[in-house]
């Protein structure tokens, strides 16, 4: 009966280690489920500083990460507007997350499935 709670201890603390840290610089594209909403992450995890661009029904804007915390898997904090290239003046804030286990990005109620298939392109 010990080996198999040793074995189990065992089990997690490899799994625990292997564990990867989340990247430096992480840059994703994430679409919603209802696929109106699309995000281009671009954070540097270190510096604690990046941008988000934002798609939805034409518009097109970029806010500056600035406020954002790490912890563990899970990057989160606040963008406020910076620039369109579709007319906006104004944008209200992103208070959003990313939790890289799962690999989904929200912002406020909306959810979005990310991937690394489209790459960055600053607005």
């Amino acid at each position: 009966m010990k080996w198999v709670f040793f074995l189990a201890v065992a089990i997690l603390l490899t799994s625990a280690c292997t564990e990867k840290p989340i990247p430096t610089q992480l840059e994703k594209y994430c679409v919603s489920d209802s696929g109106l909403s699309k995000y281009w992450l671009a954070l540097n995890t270190a510096e604690r500083e990046g941008d988000i661009r934002y798609q939805y029904l034409g518009q097109d804007i970029r806010y500056v990460v600035t406020a954002m915390r790490v912890e563990g898997r899970e990057v989160s904090g606040k963008a406020d507007f910076e620039s369109s290239t579709t007319g906006e003046t104004r944008g209200t804030p992103i208070m959003f997350s990313y939790d890289a286990t799962a690999n989904t990005f929200t912002d406020g109620p909306t959810s979005a499935s990310c991937q690394n298939t489209q790459a960055y392109q600053p607005g």
